[in-house]
């Protein structure tokens, strides 16, 4: 718990510092911007390995917001309209099914901007009020990963270091003929891993890998075609000779090698895979080339090493990318589409309830209505009523804390108390109840400064409870978002991955080489699908999630055959064996023809 405290005292302590600024400089209408850069400099302080470029274009997204919520604060109708077509857009752009809750930052900014609406006269003050916080953000932010010194390139050798580890121990057994602990599929979950690990930076790329991410990936791709070829070989161990176990052997030798630490240098392992394809050869050529054509593709791919440290990516082709994301992803079966729908119409409706009671029954901070609403959507509408469930209890916890401790603080310090202590428990994160218990005390100081204790109260009551029921009412009636339906999203979206992969190796074949990194680039994805999948099947029915393991077995020996032509065209022995690619193709067609995708598809909207 110690180390925890002292892990959110740094982000308290620029939270308060920032809000008191803000306040001293620009006044109350812009010191919530202290609580927006707090989240969003914590967020990109463990997000490692983003270039700036791609940081400030994140971070200019935040301009944007305040943008909006201060021409959106200008009229009713530009509230109620515009917060709805705001969170829409938001949500749309700024988030997907791999990050759903992406958004969340700049829809909170968002609403915590609209508790102190401005005049037209005053948006510049609170453009400047942003950029001065997006500096103060940047340098803290910058400043905290000096002083933490986390590498992306030492987690992404952490990565490599465990594929090559299993497969040396795996080259060990099938050496002595043990083919019990063979799995090739364990060194597909590593690469699997390591594409979820870095999707929230490959995200704020505009989803592109960057020259280190391509660099890794390629080099646990080539570590997934050995363990499949160990995995091969292991059908036929009672065949093997003598000098095929040696072969074997020697080769665990070299992975170990780098998988134990013994060998730290890249060049090192360059020498050692270079020795071993000088003095090594299989009898079987096909099983040669296959080995060969690895080894030399992951030497060809160690040599450049000096791409481990590149995490540029083209800004324009970032931004089509992921316009073509979104273009292909936009259908009514996208659980983040219709989430988007949901939250957009939530919002809007609670700002039009806050605006009808602001108007005949004078109440204030109205925005806590929508701002309830939010921070209980989720997903998946049984997330949600269990989020629900959360904050309402949180709720009553917070105002029994209000009522018998934070109001008998002295007013000078209260709200310094507040944010202190209510943003240290938020920050140690221990669970929705407890994070709107502490989160109640804000809101609860801001309306007891212009009210009675007791209105206070009741005020906040019945904000919390209109905010449950829009959200109740939304979520039984529009557009429920289902995992089934999911499954039936992201399986249409894996085949149209494999087609895309297919088109693209045949074309790097009929040139003789891999044109560019699009091959790599839709592997990634092709991962990425797996493992959501594979996440999705633990959350459904036991026939979906047997068809579900049925169509990522065939989808996971499509990415081996995919993923061996991508790897031979990347190594020197093609020039001599080319013709070891023949029928490849047709092979992989095949493939995508014989995967239950309709099955699974259909079973999946039928239990809608």
């Amino acid at each position: 718990m110690g180390k925890r405290i002292l892990e959110v005292v740094p982000y308290v302590v620029f939270l308060v510092a920032l809000f008191f600024v803000e306040y001293n400089l620009f006044g109350v209408e812009d010191a919530l911007l202290g609580i927006v850069f707090q989240s969003f400099a914590k967020t990109m302080v463990e997000t490692i390995g983003l270039s700036f470029a791609n940081y400030l274009k994140h971070a200019f997204l935040f301009f944007l917001m305040s943008l909006c919520a201060s021409v959106a604060g200008l009229h009713p109708v530009l509230l109620v309209c515009g917060s709805a077509l705001y969170m829409f857009g938001i949500t749309l752009l700024n988030s997907d099914p791999y990050l759903p809750r992406n958004f969340f930052m700049l829809g909170m900014g968002f609403l915590l901007l609209e508790i102190y609406p401005i005049g037209i006269q005053e948006i510049p003050i609170r453009l400047g009020a942003t950029v001065f916080a997006i500096a103060c953000t940047t340098a803290f932010i910058y400043a905290m990963k000096a002083v933490k010194k986390e590498s992306e390139i030492a987690r992404d050798r952490r990565f490599i270091m465990r594929a090559f580890d299993d497969i040396g121990f795996q080259l060990i057994d099938l050496s002595h003929g043990n083919t019990i602990d063979i799995d090739s599929h364990r060194v597909y979950a590593i690469a699997q891993e390591y594409c979820n690990t870095e999707y929230g930076v490959t995200f704020r790329q505009g989803g592109l890998l960057s020259g280190r991410q391509r660099y890794t990936f390629s080099l646990l791709v080539c570590a997934e075609q050995i363990a499949d070829m160990i995995q091969a070989a292991s059908r036929k161990v009672s065949t093997m000779g003598e000098k095929e176990q040696m072969y074997f052997l020697d080769l665990s030798e070299v992975f170990l090698a780098f998988g134990k630490g013994r060998i730290l240098q890249v060049r090192a392992m360059i020498d050692a895979l270079e020795g071993f394809l000088e003095t090594h050869k299989l009898d079987n050529i096909e099983h040669d080339t296959a080995c060969r054509a690895t080894l030399e593709a992951l030497v060809r791919t160690l040599r450049e090493s000096a791409t481990s440290r590149d995490n540029s990516t083209p800004l324009w082709k970032g931004l089509k990318y992921r316009a073509r994301f979104i273009s292909d992803n936009f259908s009514h079966k996208n659980p983040q589409i219709r989430f988007a729908i949901q939250l957009s119409v939530i919002v809007g409706v609670g700002f039009l309830i806050a605006e009808i009671m602001s108007a005949h029954f004078d109440t204030r901070f109205g925005v806590w209505i929508p701002l309830t609403s939010f921070l209980m959507l989720n997903t998946y509408r049984d997330e949600t009523i269990k989020m629900m469930g959360s904050q309402t209890l949180g709720m009553f916890i917070g105002i029994a804390v209000f009522v018998g401790v934070i109001h008998f603080i002295p007013l000078e310090v209260r709200l310094f108390f507040v944010l202190v202590i209510g943003y240290t428990v938020i920050l140690l994160n221990f669970g929705p109840a407890v994070s709107m218990a502490a989160g109640t005390q804000l809101a609860l100081t801001a309306l007891y400064s212009t009210m009675s204790l007791g209105d206070t109260l009741f005020i906040r009551l019945l904000f919390v409870l209109c905010g449950t029921l829009i959200v109740l009412t939304i979520v039984f009636v529009l557009l429920q978002a289902r995992r089934n339906l999911t499954i039936s999203h992201k399986v249409q979206e894996m085949e149209r991955v494999d087609e895309r992969l297919l088109s693209q190796i045949r074309r790097d074949i009929e040139r003789g080489r891999a044109v560019n990194d699009r091959t790599l680039q839709l592997l990634y994805y092709l991962h990425m699908n797996a493992f959501m999948l594979k996440n999705l099947a633990k959350r459904t029915d036991k026939i979906i999630a047997g068809e579900l393991h049925h169509l990522s077995e065939a989808n996971f020996h499509f990415a081996m055959d995919a993923g061996h032509a991508v790897v031979f065209l990347n190594s020197d022995i093609k020039n001599e064996r080319f013709d070891h690619l023949d029928g490849t193709t047709e092979k992989l067609r095949i493939k995508i023809d014989d995967m239950p995708v309709e099955e699974v598809q259909t079973h999946a909207e039928e239990q809608q």
